[in-house]
């Protein structure tokens, strides 16, 4: 049988592999999660005594965190340090991560888009062109169906923010 502390390195592990996915530095996952296993706010040294990286590295990762939106840092009142509060959930990063993809799928179909539009203006003959034909239809299917993909999601995301489950 599995100790707590073995489930919740478990637990850790898991939002590592989160911020991974995401591109992230696996910090970020560490700190995420003993977020939320410590509790909502935590000041740098707890954080750094809890995911064993270095005082310095923790404050970059906080900072980091900070500009995305996860957490917030204010001065712990009577002390002279400042402690830090994550109201993210999961609900919230996966929301967040959609919306980052929403991002970056328009972003390809812009570029897709240019392409096709850099095909119609070539002056090409026989095979070329016939060649010119079916990248510019290809172009065009990819465009249309990672429009309609991003028309699903960016509804399906307006729905969740409005649900908050």
């Amino acid at each position: 049988m599995s100790s707590l502390q073995a489930i919740k390195t478990e637990f850790i592990r898991i939002y590592e592999d989160v911020a991974g996915r995401r591109g992230l530095p696996t910090i970020l996952g560490r700190i995420m999660a003993v977020f939320f296993l410590e509790g909502p706010e935590l000041s740098q040294k707890e954080v750094s005594g809890l995911t064993g990286y270095s005082v310095s590295s923790v404050s970059r990762t906080l900072d980091q965190m900070a500009r995305m939106g996860l957490v917030h840092r204010h001065r712990d009142p009577g002390h002279r340090h400042f402690v830090y509060h994550m109201d993210a959930d999961y609900y919230d990063l996966a929301v967040s991560g959609l919306e980052a993809w929403i991002g970056q799928a328009e972003a390809t179909r812009q570029q897709l888009e240019y392409l096709r539009q850099k095909v119609n203006v070539l002056k090409l003959k026989g095979e070329e062109q016939a060649g010119a034909n079916r990248f510019r239809t290809m172009l065009r299917n990819m465009e249309e169906k990672l429009g309609s993909l991003l028309h699903i999601i960016a509804k399906d995301v307006e729905e969740l923010k409005k649900s908050e489950i």
